[in-house]
């Protein structure tokens, strides 16, 4: 097949698809040529949100007047098709449609195409075109002379297309019939059959595809199509079993209520007994909220008495925990107290027994120094009257710094070192008298 004729089946077919999109959406005119048709970008939007399912969502110029606008629309479809329906389709830009290059729109369409209506095949463990092929081998098994092993050699008797058009309907001819005709016979009443009664538009010609002329992507294309048709049949026999069901329901219902044989007053008794009854029900169920209520508010009463009182015990124990604290330093201070005073009275015992201690010596020194200056004065008085003092051994003991002296120096010196010693002695005494007083005196506590 040349790429004219390829360009033709894919014309007709993506033509018919693509209405057949439409139609479904309701008020969008249907295209006559995709080359031009498609070229605003509007009737594309329109056909990709609906073959995809998805929302355009971009705001797009419903009625573009001039060639920017236009490739501004097929732009933003093109970023559609790439960004949210997952579909990579290179070389094909918006300019392609606005200058309706019929070959790079068709490219386009049979990508979609593949996606949407082969792709979507499925038969065992297989998919895509192997998946049509085996959905044909399965639908089309126990007919005569159908072999179907590829898509090249398989179709082109004629007999697969009329096995699958009679399966569809087998009420419309008998298979066996056209066994004994020619495979162009053959292939002309299939394509007939399946243009009049499943509507499958002829895209194939008998002689090309009988002689193997055909390119084996307008085979996979137009089985395609036989695939489809059969699917929606389904899809018309369940709604219509599902309308027959509800049919039989309803009509099942209206004899029930045409045997009912109660009265319209009985209707309306036991309706006001039911709205009585309900309203009873709503009358303690608006009770029984109320009651709710004040429980939940009593118990969030309750909560918050248990969070004041938590809180109360809190704080309580801080107090406690710093009260102890305070007590443990107290007693601490305390024993230091107690043994401070405990040393103190150690000390002043010490010092008064070293007082005492003194004091006795002190007054022995005293009597001492008495007894000394008694001699003295003695001594003094023997010297105011030397004649009455005979000359003695008194003095033989004198300091050899005395001995060169004359009594009467003699006399004058002791003299004045007993005074100078006295006084000393005096203030001594005095201040070890000053010392005791101290000692003795009670001290103040230190805070």
């Amino acid at each position: 097949m040349s790429d004219r004729e390829w360009e033709r089946v894919q014309e007709m077919a993506f033509t018919s698809w693509v209405n057949s999109v439409l139609d479904k959406r309701g008020n969008v005119q249907k295209i006559k040529d995709v080359s031009v048709d498609l070229s605003n970008g509007v009737r594309l939007i329109y056909f990709l949100e609906s073959v995809s399912g998805k929302r355009f969502p971009k705001k797009f110029d419903l009625d573009p007047k001039t060639r920017i606008l236009c490739v501004q629309n097929l732009h933003l479809a093109m970023l559609f098709v790439d960004h949210d329906l997952g579909v990579k389709i290179h070389g094909v830009a918006a300019e392609e449609f606005v200058d309706n290059n019929k070959k790079m729109i068709l490219g386009f369409l049979w990508t979609l195409y593949r996606k949407y209506r082969i792709q979507v095949i499925s038969e065992g463990d297989k998919s895509s075109e192997e998946g049509l092929l085996a959905w044909v081998k399965k639908t089309t098994d126990g007919y005569a002379g159908v072999n179907i092993t590829n898509f090249k050699a398989s179709f082109k008797d004629g007999c697969a297309y009329l096995a699958l058009t009679h399966k569809y309907d087998p009420s419309l001819f008998q298979y066996q019939d056209y066994q004994g005709k020619d495979q162009i016979e053959r292939l002309n009443a299939a394509f007939d059959f399946a243009e009049k009664h499943l509507g499958i538009p002829r895209l194939l010609e008998a002689e090309a595809l009988s002689k193997g002329q055909c390119d084996e992507r307008s085979i996979v294309l137009y089985t395609s199509l036989f695939f489809h048709a059969f699917r929606a049949k389904e899809e018309r026999d369940a709604a219509a079993a599902n309308q027959n069901a509800l049919a039989n329901k309803l009509a099942a219902l209206e004899k029930s209520l045409a045997g009912e044989k109660m009265s319209h007053e009985e209707l309306m008794r036991q309706k006001k007994e039911l709205e009585d009854a309900l309203n009873q029900i709503r009358r303690k169920n608006d009770e029984r909220n109320q009651r709710i209520a004040d429980v939940q508010s009593k118990i969030d009463d309750t909560l918050r008495c248990i969070d004041d009182e938590r809180m109360a015990k809190i704080d309580l124990e801080a107090r406690i925990s710093r009260t102890e604290k305070e007590k443990a330093i107290l007693e601490l201070k305390l024993a230091e107290t107690l043994d401070e005073n405990e040393h103190l009275r150690n000390k002043l015992a010490e010092d008064k027994k070293r007082a005492e201690a003194e004091q006795a010596g002190l007054a022995l020194l005293r009597s001492h120094i008495g007894f000394e200056i008694t001699d003295i004065a003695k001594w003094q008085s023997f010297m105011d009257e030397p004649d009455v003092v005979p000359y003695t051994k008194a003095a033989v003991n004198l300091n050899p710094e005395l001995q060169s002296l004359s009594y009467v120096e003699q006399a004058k010196r002791l003299g004045s070192r007993v005074d100078s010693e006295n006084k000393g002695l005096e203030q001594y005494l005095k201040k070890k008298e000053d010392d005791l007083k101290n000692a003795n005196a009670p001290k103040k506590r230190v805070k």
